[in-house]
């Protein structure tokens, strides 16, 4: 159940959060698309805390990519409060950056020996 969700809220994500970042911003789509692309990040990274973390384990089976993972619920939250008070810019850069951070840890999953780049026949 947590590999199936977080499988489908990341891909959406990343989806969703391309289409945020190309539209125009500030309007009532983009203000009920972000509603939705943080919802989603938030699944997916809360998702991952069930997820095993493979070789490199800190505590039990969390690893360092669970981190990362508490680290975009850090970045979540303080974008989301920013355009609440307001700060366009600061609440832009937090988006961005957890947009980013989606995007590597996507790239991470085509490494040798990962389940997506197994499935998309990869390596």
């Amino acid at each position: 159940m947590a590999f199936t969700l977080h499988l489908y809220t990341s891909f959406f994500a990343l989806g969703l959060g391309a289409i945020l970042l190309l539209a125009h911003k500030g309007n009532a789509p983009h203000r009920l698309m972000g509603i939705i692309w943080v919802l989603a990040m938030a699944l997916s990274a809360l998702s991952s805390f069930w997820l095993g973390g493979g070789a490199q384990t800190l505590a039990g089976h969390f690893s360092p990519i669970h981190l990362l993972s508490l680290w975009m619920l850090v970045a979540l939250t303080i974008g989301m409060r920013a355009i609440l008070k307001g700060r366009v810019a600061q609440h832009r850069g937090w988006m961005r950056g957890a947009y980013l951070g989606l995007v590597g840890a996507f790239i991470g999953t085509l490494a040798p020996g990962r389940w997506v780049a197994n499935q998309l026949g990869l390596w």
